[in-house]
């Protein structure tokens, strides 16, 4: 088995204690996705992924789940590109924007998710 490098290991404790707070200060799934939602987040959900170039320790990146929505938005990557919960690797700041609005619309029940 690999050994973790002292980087990784620096960068897993820091992401524990985001991970933490931020379960801590938003405590409420902030997807909501119809007959899924279990309302209590317990998951921190990256919108612009790692490998695809984000930070795993960005406030504005991460949004809390309860676990049937995170499920539902890695099981329907269409949808979930739709609906501004996940954005591709070449997404801009403008595109983070337009995401952000895009769930927005959605939670506020502008949108419904489909089947």
């Amino acid at each position: 088995m690999r050994r973790i490098s002292p980087k990784r290991a620096v960068q897993n404790v820091q992401r524990r204690l985001f991970v933490a707070r931020m379960l801590e200060e938003r405590w409420e799934c902030e997807a909501q996705i119809p007959t899924r939602c279990s309302r209590l987040a317990s998951d921190v959900h990256e919108i612009k992924t790692r490998a695809r170039g984000g930070s795993f320790l960005d406030e504005g990146n991460c949004l809390c789940l309860c676990r049937p929505c995170h499920s539902w938005i890695t099981d329907h990557t269409a949808w979930s590109l739709e609906h501004g919960f996940i954005v591709s690797s070449w997404s801009d700041h403008a595109d983070m924007i337009a995401a952000e609005r895009a769930r927005f619309a959605f939670v506020n029940g502008v949108v419904e998710a489909d089947e």
